[in-house]
């Protein structure tokens, strides 16, 4: 979930080592992806006229597609589409220029992304989608974008997380309310019991929590380890939060933990892909 908040780092880094440490005829995308990086459509234009690979990808399969969506500079994307860029192509993640934008905010890339054949329900690999990055990342308008163009709502990770349940981990309250009206499952659990509101819970973020309680989620539920928000509010000492669940009927039982050792073994093995 947290790997896209060091995309943007990764890609200045690459293209900086790229430009400074590669010369140019041992990678002839070099030019190309550093310019689109900067957004200087006349040399993007000039390079691609001139023949370079619009699809040239880095050592980590970037493109320049990819970065200038990234970036937000639109007018080199709407010349890379224009001039056979493939919407699709993934990076050694398996991560594409849709996913890059969503979570940077690019709200009018994403859309000329979709209109040009943008698998909005791509998944990288960690079955990470779009709709999951846009969701942490607080994007409202890009995840009402997404669901309207047929973003899965309830789709799931690698740790079986939902776009809520990440949207929840972010305390990204807009997006919480977007994706709940949009027919999000709001007690849905991840691979170790936790739900949207254990997250809310468990971070402090109360106004997560009361929009989650006032969509009917679960005060009850506890995850594999026989936690559930009201107790994991408490230890972490977010007042507000326990308060909040309490008012709306949690009990706060610090029972014993009741977890079989074979059920938390056979979670770890869901949450690592097996």
């Amino acid at each position: 979930m947290k790997k896209l908040f060091y995309q943007t780092s990764i890609v200045v880094v690459t293209l900086i080592l790229l430009m400074s440490a590669v010369p140019a005829f041992a990678d002839p995308g070099a030019d190309l992806r550093f310019s689109a990086f900067e957004g200087l459509s006349q040399q993007v234009e000039t390079l691609i006229t001139e023949g370079a690979d619009v699809n040239a990808q880095s050592k980590d399969g970037e493109t320049a597609l990819m970065i200038a969506s990234l970036m937000g500079h639109t007018r080199v994307v709407d010349f890379l589409l224009s001039h056979g860029a493939d919407v699709n192509i993934r990076n050694s993640k398996g991560e594409t220029a849709l996913m890059a934008s969503a979570f940077a905010g690019q709200a009018d890339i994403v859309e000329m992304l979709l209109s040009h054949g943008a698998d909005v329900n791509a998944m990288d690999d960690k079955k990470e989608t779009a709709l999951m990055e846009a969701s942490f990342a607080g994007h409202n308008q890009i995840v009402k974008t997404l669901i309207a163009k047929g973003a899965e709502v309830d789709g799931r990770d690698l740790k079986k997380e939902t776009a809520l349940i990440y949207a929840a981990n972010a305390g990204q309250v807009d997006v919480i309310n977007t994706l709940i009206a949009s027919g999000a499952e709001v007690n849905a659990k991840n691979c170790l019991g936790v739900t949207a509101l254990i997250y809310a819970s468990l971070k402090g973020y109360t106004d997560s929590v009361r929009s989650l309680i006032a969509h009917g989620a679960d005060l009850t539920i506890k995850d594999f380890y026989g936690r559930n928000a009201v107790m994991l509010a408490s230890v972490r000492g977010h007042d507000d939060t326990v308060d909040t669940l309490l008012d709306s009927g949690a009990e706060l039982v610090l029972a014993k933990n009741t977890v079989k050792k074979k059920a938390v073994e056979f979670a770890s093995l869901v949450c690592d892909g097996h």
